[in-house]
């Protein structure tokens, strides 16, 4: 059986600000207990920490340090993970923010979670606190069969070959007027 997922996803520019990645790992730890899971992992980019799943409890007070020492965050992930997990691609849900530029739309905030634990006011609820930390340039929100690994589409298929996802189901596009 195939798991369907939701993807939010704002591309834009960060609002970095005094307190942003702080801001953002509390921010999404909290929509991850509003979705109905407990955070348990987290990935970071850009600093001493970066490339590595690590578990929360065990890393977010290093985490919370390189931040404050001004150590150069690219992105940062908080996942919930189930016990037995054997890559990220396992999670429960999880949401992510970067910052830094791969293609047209690469600075983004995502939210992705299972399709059947979603609701329309959960969606709108993310929706609105994802755009509290990045200036909206294009807003989607879209499912797909998790097999197809909704991130990769996140980050390289819009605007490329759609046919690589036939899963694919836009349920909104919203572009900055």
């Amino acid at each position: 059986m195939s798991i369907k997922k939701i993807g939010i996803v704002i591309y834009g520019v960060c609002k970095n600000r005094s307190g942003f990645w702080e801001a953002w790992t509390d921010k999404a730890k909290e929509l991850i207990c509003m979705i109905g899971y407990p955070p348990t992992h987290a990935g970071i980019s850009g600093t001493s920490l970066s490339e590595n799943l690590r578990t929360l409890q065990r890393s977010e007070r290093k985490m919370r340090t390189v931040i404050a020492n001004g150590e150069p965050v690219c992105s940062l992930s908080i996942y919930s993970l189930p016990k037995n997990y054997h890559t990220a691609l396992d999670s429960n849900c999880w949401l992510c923010i970067n910052d830094q530029t791969w293609n047209r739309y690469s600075k983004f905030a995502y939210c992705e979670m299972n399709l059947e634990e979603s609701s329309e006011e959960l969606i709108e609820r993310i929706k609105s606190a994802l755009l509290d930390f990045i200036e909206m340039e294009q807003c989607e929100i879209f499912t797909m069969d998790k097999s197809q690994v909704p991130f990769n589409y996140v980050i390289k298929g819009q605007g490329n070959d759609v046919s690589k996802y036939p899963t694919l189901d836009i349920l909104l596009r919203t572009d900055r007027k």
